[in-house]
């Protein structure tokens, strides 16, 4: 074989992984194409679903308010009595860590009282000393926190949230919806409620939107200020 047939004979052997070579990358950039058109294919069919949800039943309903000095909180220790005009709250722990309220399992009744009573909590009050803005500094000069061991709640009114998640049908998405509602404690009548969707493209990769990222028209509940809408406090005399 001659040089030059020779160096034709190579060049022709080398064609067909030449042509291999582009073709994988071509079908690996085809393959990238059709999983990001299938990604927003199941982001915006999320988004439906989402908008479905929100359209349903998502949003602030108040049904009655009522007045009251206090209520029973049925997700734990963490009311703020000092930033509202309530004067207690009660809830109950059956397994109580180092940071909650009372290391000691049970219900409990949380309420502002005179500090020239000796009621006074210690441990939560050294924990709302460390607060130097205001209100805290105003409040602790005359008043403190008596946490009082109860046998079970005795409020009238009792504030309830939760949250139900499930996939959305590609299997990697998920849909939350989340409550909270007021009842009252002896008839079960529903006071107020608030619910809201959310949808995540991705768990753990993206932020998840909500019906209020959908339309300001859903509000975004803060507890505290739904409390409020629904108890109408008596103020402190």
């Amino acid at each position: 074989m001659t040089r030059t047939n020779a160096f034709y004979h190579e060049r022709q052997k080398a064609r067909p992984d030449t042509f291999s070579a582009s073709f994988s990358a071509f079908s690996k950039k085809a393959s990238l194409v059709v999983l990001m058109a299938f990604l927003t294919s199941c982001g915006t069919n999320g988004l439906d679903e989402l908008k479905r949800l929100c359209e349903k039943d998502a949003g602030l309903t108040i049904y009655k308010t009522v007045e009251a000095d206090g209520y029973y909180d049925t997700t734990g220790g963490n009311a703020d009595l000092i930033h509202s005009d309530y004067q207690f709250f009660e809830y109950c722990d059956d397994s109580p860590t180092i940071v909650d309220l009372t290391p000691d399992p049970g219900c409990w009744r949380v309420s502002k009282v005179k500090r020239n009573t000796g009621r006074c909590y210690a441990p939560l009050d050294k924990r709302l000393a460390k607060f130097i803005v205001e209100p805290y500094p105003e409040f602790l000069e005359n008043h403190c926190m008596a946490v009082e061991k109860i046998d079970k709640p005795r409020a009238r009114y009792s504030y309830h949230s939760g949250l139900k998640s499930w996939p959305a049908k590609n299997g990697v998405s998920e849909f939350i919806r989340s409550y909270a509602l007021f009842k009252e404690v002896q008839s079960g009548d529903i006071l107020s409620e608030y619910i809201s969707y959310s949808y995540n493209k991705r768990p753990r990769h993206t932020s998840p939107i909500s019906c209020h990222s959908l339309e300001d028209k859903y509000s975004v509940s803060i507890k505290a200020d739904f409390i409020e809408k629904t108890i109408i406090s008596h103020k402190e005399k």
